[in-house]
């Protein structure tokens, strides 16, 4: 089966690098900040028992589309869209091109942010490149190229744009907390304590100051010197290991993800013949 996306792609070389996973809760905020995508999730999920476990379903099936066969981010795309089909609610529905693009908007800017100042610069072309990659996985989602900014100039202002007319709503900010504070399953946040006050910072410190504002959380020069601080020692460490060290834990969790991502398709693809079949059997 042919890979969606070849061996030495730009797509593969950010994506495989662990330091997009600071940005996680960057990305969920951001998204969170949308009104509709906020009221979706709180209305069909169970956010707030585990907040990360959205990112969870998200980095899989992002992983098997930019890593798996063609076949497989098909397969992946068909799952996800059905399941949107009942993310609806008044005023929003989760197929909405627009919510789409949003929710894939945060995840392809956060990772290359993160690439870029934990990793190392992309040069113009690699930047226009990996974003004309995640135009293509944006696709399988359900997103149009139509309905996709055509290049990155156009995306990041896009992205400006909405996060200036974004105004979070109480849902938003409440969802919010939970990322910002989370309660984990199993007491679990006990114990991670250090690494959720890592990813707290590293969360505030890269948002758009206005969203920030808008939670409401204090945000002055010394928790800006904070962050400046991590971010230049996380950058360190990232810089001083040669990439094959750094990547060593996609490599094995990576042959995971895609099992995982399969099952899945496989289980909704049953279904959906039990389904197609019943009426036959009825009749």
């Amino acid at each position: 089966m042919a890979d969606h996306f070849p061996k030495g792609s730009v797509i593969r070389k950010v994506n495989n690098e662990p330091a997009i996973m600071f940005g996680a809760g960057r990305a969920l905020l951001l998204q969170l900040a949308h009104p509709a995508v906020a009221q979706g999730v709180q209305d069909h999920s169970e956010f707030k028992k585990n907040p990360f476990k959205r990112l969870q379903g998200t980095l899989e099936a992002t992983y098997a589309v930019v890593f798996g066969s063609a076949e497989l981010a098909q397969g992946v795309g068909r799952r996800i869209q059905w399941i949107h089909e009942y993310v609806v609610g008044p005023g929003y529905t989760a197929n909405d091109p627009s919510n789409l693009l949003w929710v894939h908007a945060t995840l392809c800017d956060t990772a290359l942010r993160c690439y870029e100042e934990l990793v190392e610069d992309l040069d113009p072309e690699e930047a226009e490149t990996y974003y004309q990659e995640m135009k293509r996985v944006a696709l399988v989602f359900g997103v149009g190229l139509d309905h996709q900014p055509a290049t990155l100039a156009d995306f990041r202002s896009y992205l400006a744009d909405t996060v200036a007319s974004i105004e979070m709503t109480d849902v938003g900010r409440d969802l919010a907390g939970f990322i910002l504070d989370p309660a984990l399953p199993l007491g679990l946040h006990v114990p991670f304590k250090p690494l959720l006050a890592l990813q707290r910072l590293f969360t505030l410190g890269s948002l758009p100051p206005s969203l920030r504002d808008q939670l409401g959380v204090p945000w002055g020069s010394r928790e800006q010197a904070r962050y400046d601080r991590a971010r230049r020692g996380v950058r360190g460490v990232f810089r001083a290991l040669p990439r094959p060290v750094r990547t060593a834990g996609n490599r094995v969790g990576g042959p995971v993800l895609l099992w995982m991502a399969a099952r899945h398709v496989r289980q909704f693809e049953d279904k959906q013949r039990q389904r197609a079949a019943q009426p036959r059997a009825a009749a």
